[in-house]
């Protein structure tokens, strides 16, 4: 079995790291794969490297299609792995459209992941979600919280939508997002005006998103837009993608040149 604390003492996800362990401990025993509840891709990447030293136990990161942001582990004894095409084609999950007429009330992401846990989806529960054009959106869901939503109408401020359960493979993938190197000059090193370059996002809403706990530094949630980063720090925003700082350089005027990783 796994030494719980061990692993925990210096996780910046402690939460997803907790989850993850007592999966393990169950496909150790039962000799059986299982899944965690979905994480973003990068954070799925980072809580492995703790466990990279464990050859009992062996993994495998999935959220339904290959260049998704949302993702699940798989979890399955060194002694026991299943082949990657099984894993695919078991992954407990199912494809969900939400259809609606948005031409006159735009809607985002947010607006659609919010409308599923409002109506009993809990939020681990939800892989990827993506708009298509005006007529709604598509997603991944865990199958135990899908049923209930199959051929049901729902109202979206005051928009009328129905959701319809699909296969993945019925679903329009979007396209994976590359990974892109962006060279900015700021006048400091703040939180919010780094992530506002970054993520291509207002300072308004970045600072809204901050406070209202949609971003993370280095894996942990923060609402301060005033602290300062420094190399390497890593920051995480919801729907957006990740941004880790590559280089930070005062120029003879007295701003920042600042050179990111998105991914």
């Amino acid at each position: 079995m796994i030494d719980l604390k061990e692993l925990l003492i210096n996780s910046n996800y402690k939460k997803e790291t907790e989850e993850l362990i007592n999966i393990a401990n169950l496909a150790y025993k039962h000799w059986e794969t299982y899944w965690t509840g979905f994480n973003s891709t990068y954070v799925c990447e980072e809580i492995l490297k703790d466990f990279e030293n464990l050859n009992d136990f062996k993994f495998f990161i999935y959220g339904g299609f290959s260049s998704s942001q949302r993702s699940r582990i798989a979890c399955f004894r060194g002694d026991n792995i299943p082949a990657e095409d099984a894993l695919k084609s078991n992954f407990p999950a199912q494809g969900i459209k939400i259809i609606g007429n948005f031409l006159f009330d735009n809607a985002t992401q947010d607006d659609f992941r919010s409308l599923l846990i409002e109506n009993g989806v809990n939020q681990s529960k939800v892989g990827d979600i993506w708009t298509i054009g005006d007529r709604g959106a598509q997603g991944i869901i865990d199958n135990s919280d899908i049923k209930h939503l199959d051929e049901k109408i729902f109202y979206l401020r005051d928009v009328k939508v129905k959701v319809n359960v699909a296969d993945i493979d019925k679903l329009q993938i979007p396209s994976g997002r590359s990974k892109k190197l962006v060279n900015t000059v700021e006048a400091s090193t703040r939180l919010d005006a780094i992530a506002s370059a970054g993520f291509k996002v207002s300072r308004t809403k970045i600072i809204e998103r901050i406070e209202n706990g949609m971003l993370r530094l280095n894996g942990s949630k923060v609402n301060k837009p005033t602290i300062n980063l420094k190399i390497g720090d890593k920051l995480e925003l919801e729907n957006k993608g990740f941004i880790e700082i590559l280089n930070l350089e005062i120029t003879k005027r007295e701003r920042w040149k600042v050179k990111l990783l998105r991914k």
